[in-house]
């Protein structure tokens, strides 16, 4: 039986943030955690409930961890790593100007 979203659990929620950092879809945590999948993804997508906190706050915690590995390894001398790098601070001041 698939889980509803009344029944959701604070492991639950640890585990969407958990499963959103490793870039996984609303879809896919759905199928890997037994979600009713409908309710689940318009959750996910509906700024202000705490299932779009949680898969919001993982994916953004993923990026920050790659973030900060690339930055570590371009400061280690990664040619490949300088180069993605400078592409995304070249989009961060391109997403600041559009403010």
């Amino acid at each position: 039986m698939l889980k509803s979203l009344s029944e959701f659990t604070e492991e639950d929620l640890q585990e969407i943030f958990n499963l959103a950092a490793l870039f996984f879809t609303p879809r896919e945590i759905a199928s890997i955690r037994g979600f009713e999948t409908n309710p689940f993804i318009e959750a996910c997508d509906t700024e202000g409930t705490k299932f779009y906190e949680y898969f919001d706050g993982g994916r953004k915690q993923g990026e920050i961890d790659i973030r900060k590995g690339i930055i570590k390894m371009a400061a280690a001398g990664s040619t490949p790593a300088q180069t993605m790098a400078m592409d995304l601070l070249k989009q961060s001041k391109l997403k600041m100007m559009d403010r």
